[in-house]
């Protein structure tokens, strides 16, 4: 069975903003029930938008885009993470889930970090703050040919993927972005992806193409 994560909530047709709680609460009332998203801390708040922040923007807290609680997996990538900063993000976020009583199982982390070296300092630092079993996400999204072995769980840009590339991670939990496309999407899940972001097939269009 595939899981189907909203890329920044769910707006279709950009009626609504990304990463609002609006775009959330479509995404549920369409049959999602996973949700990718951006985190950035700003001044202490943790804030969701996939680009820089704007001076006086109003963006979507992490807190409430929680709404939905369990009933959601959460798929998180970290925007402005540094060596300095990411202990004490990593306890804002901890802090905002536990409030939420979000079980650790529901999220996976995966900061946007292709440097493996240094991804691998962020993933002590969230194994310090969440435990053992907080699910860490490798990120892929050019070099296949520098991706470290044994990875659990592993984050590509869909176009990567293909037999071969699965040959190499048969024990890697493969999540595939963007697919936009049913076809593809078909194609990825026969090849054994079963995680995908996507902005536009939810999971009433992937179960009943012909009915939509």
């Amino acid at each position: 069975m595939i899981r189907l994560f909203a890329h920044r909530g769910f707006c279709p047709h950009k009626n609504i903003a990304e990463h609002s709680v609006a775009s959330l609460k479509k995404a549920y009332k369409h049959g999602f029930r996973a949700v990718e998203f951006d985190i950035w801390v700003l001044k202490r708040n943790l804030v969701l938008a996939h680009d820089q922040p704007r001076a006086g923007e109003s963006l979507t807290s992490l807190s409430d885009f929680l709404l939905f609680g369990n009933e959601m997996d959460y798929w998180l990538d970290f925007k402005n993470l540094t060596e300095e900063n990411a202990k004490e993000v990593m306890i804002m976020v901890k802090k905002d889930f536990d409030k939420a009583f979000i079980d650790l199982k529901k999220i996976y982390f995966a900061p946007f970090i292709t440097d493996y070296k240094i991804a691998e300092k962020f993933f002590a630092i969230i194994i310090e703050v969440f435990g053992d079993d907080a699910q860490l996400v490798v990120v892929c999204d050019k070099d296949i040919n520098a991706l470290p072995k044994n990875i659990k769980f592993l984050s590509i840009f869909h176009d990567l993927i293909d037999e071969n590339f699965m040959k190499k991670f048969p024990d890697t939990e493969i999540f595939a972005w963007t697919v936009n496309d049913l076809n593809r999407m078909r194609e990825l899940e026969i090849l054994g992806v079963k995680n995908f972001t996507t902005d536009k097939i939810t999971p009433r269009i992937y179960d009943n193409p012909n009915n939509v």
